[in-house]
């Protein structure tokens, strides 16, 4: 950093008359107090034994070994630090006749680890000592592993004859396993290429000393082995072959190379290569126990490639991606040679539609390859496969699982033996979920399904399908953390923010088990088959009454505080099973069943507004001689569809001749096709109105406005079993008439139409238009809409009209309809379909797949505007008027649910009544009508319930939030990004995107009296109550819940669940992005904005104005702000560290102090005004000091000092102080009889950190006695056999990784923990040995004096018995 000349003078002057102040070292020791969760790798064998079948997880910087109980839960067994980077895991076979049979590994698979060493390692697993032990390192390269250095990626051959380790690129090699390696495992490596075979190129001609070797090679992507027959090889077993992809520099697509390793005769050479046009090449995997095959996936398809000759791969088959996730029948063997012209014509077609900018689906819409067409349409792009897994000890066929990107579960099986050779044979999709980064099929039919950025699943195959037996939590990544005090315990609990996207979540870690309470009844409601919620009269504020059907009954219960059965009272029949049911007329509801409508007058111990009678008045009505199959009601009509030959039938509601009601048939109708379901659109009363969410988008006149003939109350929605979607008129006294059909025609690539896409449900929707959403029975979900040139006639309302596309044409009605009332009749005759265009056909918009199960629509609301549930495999919340999309899907945080239906009483206006697991479950429903927006939400630690939320502008995203006390009112502030994009640009600069500073009022709901109270003794200390002026309409809305205990001079004391309201009070606009703010000197607010740092308050003589005081600008973007007192520490994302001091008088904020080196900061917290604690993004830790010693002239180039330093080995991402005290109670009443027996004991002394793996990890603070006594003990645990790093890391390299020389290493709390897991003599042999050559024990020398047990163990079981 640049400074003026006459400046550095004075500063070099006057440090030459007084000596410089040394800072002061930090001693510190490191726990990780919760190991990542974060899986990267998975592997399954015998691990710990020859008859034990064991899963090991690979966690980056731990193993995890873990074991798959018989009800598919998770248990673990061992998880082990490494004190390294695991690059890649495999597990090598054992295999008798190829390796050394010792004594602790005989029959064992042995676990293969490539790490940031440098060495190819081979560990085992102690059963006695409950840890991975090293058997032999193999030394690849020095640590850290650069590009063309080994140790990138493993491949083990199936019979473990082998093992191929490969760089980032150029070069690769193969370990022959055998017998004659002795304790090594395997011998010596063959390398490819050879040296001879390197080129030599010039980066500058000319300059002889820029000239560098490099290999032809190719950035390698995959490779595996490939099993050939032993008959092949003439050689007896010594020929391997290997596949391996790579991609060539300035290639457009992968290649796939043969090589073919001659382990005798200790050579591998280039056999073939291969490369096909069409997608790009992704990996490479061999099949099991089929010699000569490999499988090459790509995007968007994988094929089967026979290598049985290395020198001709050729194509067997081909699997295309694009049609999996929507084919419920694969018939997937394709002939890859009569497909090569349609692959070139692909290309040819996407490339055109590129330079023309043209849509590609137009020109190839009529050679019947649909890739590039109506796959596209619902995904947004080809899908590949994220992960795969073949299923171990299989008998007869291997079969594979694969998980497609879109979160799809398919399973393959290749038919071996057949005529042909091989054959493919994928099944329908199995299970849906989030995309999963790692598979893995492990013994009893149980798949581990590993989610990168959120919670894994096991999955168990069952007779035919994939359910879900348990979770495997993660809750990598941590991206915020917060510690509180854990109800006055004096225990700090962490709340996190974890995961991504839709997998993201709010958890609470602390020690202990957590007990997760839920409020739902016990799972005794087997059975269910529907449920619904009516009004006692049309124009209720809330619902009456909830209807459950059973199999063969059903219950009414009364809506309100509590669920009292009243089935009699209603006048439902409960010993039958409910269709469907309604209100029909204002007091009267009805109930479909199988073989009867009853017509119900509900008494008033069922309602209040009830009859007077002590039996409520009942009539039926019943089909002749036919069941009823289906049901729906509106306002004074009732659609019925009859059983075969399929009869819809319209009932309506008169006065009998004795004063009552009755049900009576208005008219009836026979169909080409089965009807499958209806619905009657309703429209709530009151005048329709143009949303917010679509001003703008529609005129004001042309809103609520329908084709002709389209009328609500007058029409009903019907799907069938042609398959179609058809819209009816149903006026009474007049015809069934089509206004609208749309066909359900779903077709694979090879033509093949796709199954079960019967609708399950059908809604009509209105948004800026008509839509009509259809959930079908095969998990998908259709959006049709009418076409712009669609006009309807008033004919079609004619007696005479015929039902063009729904009516046989070739049938009249048969004599049962004779009999039929003269009125009821319908004339069949036939349209001339050459003189009219009805119905209109309407047209597919959108195919989305949201399960695998029958998709239900159940509408939150009787509106055509309402959002609708969508339950299939999980619940699915479908928001009409979202973005240009006009529908929008977002998952429900609910376990996946068969029935449901909206519940509104006074007490829960916004309710959802689930069917779940056979519980009942109630839940609150918050309506959310105004587009994707970012929410400020308030949320109750114990139960996990939503108290209150706020709602930020679109497109506006919260980035920081602080509380801050001004007065005794209690705000908070909250850091915006108006920009969607990212905030800093690679080059470390601020984006030029804006962003707002918000201050949000904090208040709970108080009664009258409590709300004087509060006002009172608030108002003349808080800047919030009186004339504050803001605009109203832009200030957004605020939802809460609860109510306070009582008011005090401090503010107000809640109830357990009580709630808050948030409301807008100050917002300013800033130049960037806010990503930090802090509160500084109980008066002031610190923001970054950019690369700018803003410092704004209440000024005194204003104190109802948020003002502006300073600013001062860095290099590059701020990323976080810390203060101490007076002292702010300021988080440069480049330049790192820089503290300032404001200058109150002079409004001013003074750079005092810079980091001395470039560091990508994550974050930070000041320890003390002198001390600083800074993580950056290459997961290393360290603490950067000054003097407090300023002379006058001193100049912002005074660089900080490094004081301590720690690799952790994960990225750290937030760091907070948090007061901890290691130091147990019992130890109050005993004195220390020695100085290295005190312990460093004060309120934040401690660091907790949280990285993007899941890990959470504890800094504490020690004095110089305790860090030196530990430091001994550390550098001779770092060497002992037992404890030493198990991937042959050297401690203190690994730890201090990146550190300046001479700087003081944290201690490593892991490292030290093994201490107290090794027996007496084990304990007693490490103090006794000789110290690592890699210790630094500044002024401890532990070669001249002993080391007491007793002392060391007082000392780590007093920091660990506090920590876990």
């Amino acid at each position: 950093m640049a400074v003026q000349k006459k400046e550095a003078a004075g500063d070099q002057s006057h440090s030459k008359s007084q000596p410089k102040s040394q800072p002061k070292n930090c001693y510190c020791l490191a726990k990780c107090v919760l190991k990542g969760s974060a899986v990267l790798q998975a592997v399954y064998g015998h691990i710990r034994s020859p008859t034990t079948l064991d899963v090991v997880f690979g966690k980056e910087t731990a193993l995890e070994l873990v074991v798959v109980s018989e009800n598919g839960t998770i248990q673990p067994v061992c998880e082990q630090t490494v004190f390294g980077t695991i690059k890649d895991l495999a597990v090598l076979p054992w295999n008798d006749q190829c390796r050394a049979a010792q004594p602790q590994t005989y029959g064992k698979d042995l676990l293969v680890v490539l790490s940031d060493s440098g060495n190819l390692s081979f560990l085992t697993f102690s059963v006695e000592m409950h840890r991975f032990l090293a058997v032999a390192h193999i030394h690849l390269s020095q640590s850290g592993n650069l590009r063309r250095e080994l140790g990138r990626m493993l491949a083990v051959e199936s019979k473990g004859r082998a093992i191929a380790v490969a760089a980032f690129e150029d070069r690769m090699a193969v370990f022959p396993v055998t017998t004659a390696a002795g304790n090594n495992i395997v011998e010596e490596k063959i390398v490819y290429p050879m040296e001879s075979r390197m080129q030599v190129v010039d980066t500058e001609p000319g300059s002889s000393r820029t000239r560098e070797t490099i290999t032809g090679l190719g950035t390698i992507w995959s490779m595996s082995f490939v099993s050939i027959e032993c008959k092949a090889s003439s050689k007896g077993g010594s020929i391997l072959v290997l596949a391996v992809l790579l991609h060539r520099k300035g290639a457009v697509l992968n290649e796939l190379q043969v090589l073919v390793c001659d382990t005798k005769e200790k050579t591998i050479h280039l056999r073939s290569r291969f490369s096909s046009p069409g997608p790009l090449a992704l990996s490479v995997a061999g099949i099991p126990a089929s010699p000569g095959f490999a499988l090459l996936f790509r995007n968007g398809d994988f094929i089967l490639l026979d290598l049985i000759n290395p020198s001709n791969p050729c194509v067997v088959s081909r699997v295309r991606l694009s049609r999996l996730t929507v084919d419920e029948e694969m018939n997937v063997l394709e002939d890859y040679a009569g497909q090569e012209g349609d692959e070139e014509g692909n290309f040819s077609v996407a490339a055109s539609a590129l330079l023309e900018l043209s849509d590609s689906r137009t020109s190839s819409a009529g050679r019947g390859d649909i890739i590039y067409s109506e796959q596209c349409k619902f995904s947004s792009s080809c899908p590949a496969i994220s992960s795969w897994s073949w299923e171990p000890d299989y008998f007869g066929n291997p079969r594979l699982v694969i998980c497609l990107d879109v979160g799809d579960f398919f399973i393959a099986e290749f038919l071996l033996g057949v005529q042909d050779g091989i054959k493919i044979k994928v099944s329908n999709c199995h299970y849906k979920c989030s995309p999963c980064k790692l598979l893995l099929w492990t013994k009893g039919g149980f798949i581990a399904a590993l989610v990168e950025m959120g919670d894994g699943q096991v999955l168990k195959i069952e007779e035919g399908a994939l359910v879900c037996r348990s979770l495997i939590q993660n809750i990598a990544p941590i991206l915020d953390i917060s510690l509180v005090d854990y109800h006055n315990e004096k225990q700090d609990q962490m709340f996190a923010c974890c995961g991504m996207g839709r997998e993201g979540s709010l958890r609470i870690i602390r020690n202990g088990i957590s007990v997760e309470k839920l409020l739902s009844t016990p799972p005794i409601y087997q059975g269910v088959t529907g449920t619904w919620t009516m009004r006692m009269k049309h124009h209720d504020s809330y619902h009456s009454f909830l209807v459950i059907s059973f199999v063969e009954e059903t219950r009414v219960l009364s809506v309100g505080l509590s669920f009292v059965d009243i089935t009699d009272a209603v006048g439902f029949d409960p010993n039958a099973s409910t269709l469907a049911c309604g209100l029909v007329e204002e007091g009267r509801v009805v109930q479909v069943c199988r073989n009867e409508v009853r017509l119900c007058a509900p008494t008033a111990a069922a309602h209040p507004a009830g009859l007077d009678l002590s039996v409520p008045l009942c009539t039926s009505w019943r089909p002749k001689s036919l069941s009823i199959s289906l049901g729906a009601i509106a306002w004074r009509t009732i659609i019925l569809a009859l059983s075969s030959p399929g009869i819809l039938l319209m009932l309506g509601i008169r006065t009998s001749s004795s004063g009552g009601h009755e049900l009576y048939e208005i008219q009836k109708v026979q169909l080409q096709a089965e009807v499958s379901c209806i619905s009657i659109p309703q429209e709530e009363p009151g005048p329709s109105s143009v949303p917010a969410s679509i001003v703008g988008l529609v005129e004001d006149n042309s809103y609520g406005t329908f084709p002709d003939g389209v009328e609500i109350g007058k029409i009903c929605v019907v799907g069938t079993h042609k398959p179609s979607v058809e819209l009816l008129s149903m006026v009474h006294g007049e015809n069934f008439t089509a206004l609208a059909v749309g066909s359900i025609s779903l077709t694979n690539t090879m033509g093949t139409a796709v199954s079960g896409c019967v609708p399950q449900d059908v809604r009509l929707a209105l948004f800026d238009r008509l839509y009509i959403l259809s959930g079908l029975r095969n998990g998908m979900l259709l959006r049709y809409e009418w076409p712009t040139s669609s006009i309807f006639s008033s004919e079609l309302t004619s007696p005479n009209c015929a039902l063009n596309t729904m009516l046989d044409a070739k049938s009249s009605l048969t004599d049962s309809y004779e009999s039929c009332h003269s009125q009821d009749k319908i004339n069949f005759n036939k349209m001339d379909t050459a003189e009219s265009s009805f119905p209109a056909q309407l047209q597919l918009i959108a195919v989305r797949r949201v399960g695998m199960t029958p998709v239900f629509l159940v509408p939150l609301c009787e509106s055509l505007r309402s959002d609708i549930i969508a339950l299939s495999d999980r619940p699915w919340l479908i928001q009409i008027a979202r973005d240009s999309q006009r529908i929008a899907y977002t998952s429900i945080s609910f376990q996946p649910a068969t029935h449901a239906t909206p519940v509104s009483s006074i007490d829960c206006p916004t309710g959802i009544f689930f069917v779940a697991d056979c519980s009942l479950h109630l839940s609150e429903c918050y309506e959310d009508d105004s587009g994707p927006v970012s929410e400020i939400c308030c949320v109750d630690p114990l139960s996990g319930s939503l108290l209150s939320t706020f709602r930020l502008d679109p497109g506006e995203t919260a980035k920081c939030m602080r509380l801050w006390k001004v007065g005794n009112e209690q705000v908070l502030v909250v850091g915006t990004g108006l920009s969607a994009g990212r905030a800093i640009m690679p080059s470390g600069e601020a984006e030029s995107s804006k962003g707002r500073f918000l201050i949000l009022q904090i208040e709970p709901i108080h009664s009258s009296r409590s709300d004087m109270v509060r006002s009172s003794s608030a108002a003349s200390v808080s800047p919030f109550h009186d004339g504050v002026s803001y605009n109203p309409e832009n200030t957004p809305s605020s939802s809460a819940a609860g109510s306070p205990d009582e008011a005090n001079r401090e503010g107000a004391r809640f109830e357990e669940g009580g709630g808050w309201k948030l409301t807008l009070k100050w917002h300013v606009s800033m130049p960037g992005i806010v990503l930090a703010v802090c509160p500084y000197l109980e008066v002031y607010m610190l923001a970054s904005a950019g690369n700018s740092l803003f410092c704004l308050g209440f000024p005194a003589d204003a104190p109802q104005r948020l003002r502006r005081f300073s600013s001062v600008k860095t290099r590059f973007t701020i990323t976080c702000i810390t203060v101490h007192l007076t002292r702010i520490a300021v988080g440069d994302c480049r330049d790192g560290i820089l503290f300032f001091s404001y200058v109150e008088d002079a409004r001013k904020l003074e750079q005092l102090y810079c980091d001395p080196a470039q560091r990508l900061v994550a974050d930070c917290v000041l320890m003390d005004p002198d001390t600083a604690f800074v993580s950056d993004r290459r997961g290393n830790f360290c603490a950067l000091s000054c003097s407090n010693l300023l002379e006058e002239n001193a100049s912002p180039e005074r660089n900080l000092t490094l004081s301590c330093w720690y690799h952790l080995g994960e990225a750290i991402m937030r760091i907070q102080k948090g007061s901890f005290s290691y130091k147990l109670p019992m130890d109050d009443g005993m004195k220390p009889s020695s100085r290295n027996e005190m312990l460093l004991d004060g309120a934040d002394n401690a660091v907790v950190a949280s990285t993007l793996l899941g890990s959470v990890v504890i800094f504490i603070q020690l004095n110089r006695e305790e860090y030196d006594l530990l430091d001994a003990v550390q550098s001779r645990l770092a060497s002992f056999p037992l404890t030493a790093p198990v991937l042959g890391n050297i401690h203190s390299q690994f730890r201090g990784r990146g550190s300046p020389v001479g700087v003081c290493k944290v201690l490593d709390g892991d490292m030290l923990a093994q201490f107290l897991e090794l027996t007496s003599m084990q304990q007693q042999a490490v103090l006794a040995g000789q110290p690592g050559s890699t210790s630094d024990t500044a002024n401890l020398d532990p070669l001249q004096r002993s080391i007491p047990l007793d002392q060391v163990l007082r000392l780590l079981e007093r920091v660990h018995n506090a920590l876990n």
